[in-house]
């Protein structure tokens, strides 16, 4: 289910003795179904940087190895 945050602000103001208001009426709505996608996908992109991290380890530690085996050690 999506709840839809609202907030509203009202101003008036009265302008000399004429006693004539404008009323202002803002209001501001948010969606969380959109505010859950951007942090999906900020997961999304992080989970991708730490698989990609991880590729980059295993790989420079088996050329460590190769390496390693090459010298003779």
């Amino acid at each position: 289910m999506m709840n839809n945050n609202k907030s509203t602000m009202k101003m008036s103001s009265a302008q000399g003795s004429g006693n004539v208001t404008t009323n202002i009426v803002i209001t501001e709505k948010r969606n969380k179904k959109v505010e859950r996608k951007a942090s999906m996908d900020v997961d999304q992109c992080a989970e991708a940087f730490i698989t990609n991290f991880r590729k980059q380890l295993l790989l420079q530690r088996l050329e460590s190895i190769e390496n390693m085996l090459s010298r003779g050690l």
